[in-house]
């Protein structure tokens, strides 16, 4: 199953590079690469700018760059994050390790509305749902089920500290989905329009570029803010951390260009703890760029020394992150 999806992936991204060859296509940017292009590409729920939050993480290469479970939860978001802590407990009880899987997915906005696991075997854990009251669903991909209402988490996983998700939830062999809705569901087995196809998220892969793992939360999520942009992303790389603020205006991304190189230099303090930028970030490098007609601001931020990563990802959960966006 999982191999058949990433393929279908792989595959559209190809159409995509070759198309680009073609006509007026010849003229836009190349498409975006790599893994996190790849996830957008097996993503449903498209068909608005930036209307859909991911949280994206291959713990293979989480692993090789230093990334523990904790920023893992961080970048799936809320919800999402506890099924990756409650890892043990899962796997003891229904033999399903999040932390096994070969990629892990999320979709929502300020928390997840579901968790995609590739590589996850969670027959033994629907069983048990049904069990539990659940209805079985075969179709051709998956076995989908139902168990309660919209966001109701099944008995036997809130027993095993999960948080939201399981009331709609999809398995095989090699793939699960815990989602709190029908929608979301359909968005993690990708259905629907493509992630990919939107300029936004092609925008936002080719930002975030090699990074192990991202986070993207709409504007309108943020503290419930209008930023008059579109999308933020965050991700962890080998080198460092990334920040990606994505649409608006020429005008909108050179005012926040201008307020991300004051409020992430050494010298300016965290706005809601008030600590020192420095004491966790070493420098920053701050461009900005129109990609495939959206605008493109991109902040690197390069660590202290011995820091562990996660300082973007930790603005969300602190609401820090706009303040530092606006320079206020």
């Amino acid at each position: 199953m999982r191999a058949g999806l990433r393929i279908v992936g792989g595959l559209a991204i190809a159409l995509t590079l070759a198309l680009a060859g073609c006509g007026d296509a010849a003229d836009g940017p190349p498409p975006p690469s790599g893994p996190l292009a790849e996830a957008f590409g097996d993503l449903g729920g498209g068909g608005a700018n930036g209307s859909l939050g991911v949280g994206w993480v291959e713990p293979r290469l989480a692993k090789q760059a230093g990334v523990g479970t904790a920023l893992i939860s961080d970048a799936l978001g809320p919800n999402a994050g506890s099924v990756v802590e409650a890892a043990p407990i899962l796997r003891r009880r229904f033999g399903f390790d999040p932390l096994a899987a070969e990629r892990l997915m999320s979709v929502g906005g300020s928390y997840a509305f579901g968790l995609r696991l590739d590589g996850v075997d969670g027959r033994r854990l629907a069983r048990a749902l049904v069990r539990d009251g659940g209805r079985a669903r075969p179709t051709d991909e998956v076995d989908l089920v139902d168990i309660g209402d919209y966001a109701v988490v099944p008995t036997a996983l809130l027993r095993s500290d999960v948080l939201g998700l399981g009331a709609r939830d999809a398995f095989d062999r090699d793939l699960s989905v815990l989602a709190m809705s029908g929608r979301a569901r359909a968005a993690l087995l990708g259905r629907g329009d493509r992630l990919l196809d939107e300029p936004i998220y092609r925008a936002a892969a080719d930002c975030l570029g090699d990074v192990v793992a991202a986070r993207l939360v709409p504007d309108r999520l943020l503290l419930s803010t209008e930023l008059g942009i579109d999308l933020v992303g965050m991700g962890v790389g080998p080198e460092g951390e990334v920040l990606c603020v994505l649409g608006g205006t020429e005008e909108r991304a050179g005012q926040i260009a201008a307020a991300l190189e004051d409020s992430l230099a050494p010298g300016a303090r965290e706005p809601r703890t008030g600590t020192p930028i420095g004491d966790s970030v070493a420098a920053v490098e701050v461009t900005t760029k129109t990609y495939d007609g959206v605008e493109v601001v991109r902040a690197e931020l390069t660590p202290v020394a011995g820091q562990p990563p996660g300082f973007l990802f930790g603005t969300v959960a602190r609401g820090s992150l706009v303040p530092l966006i606006n320079g206020s």
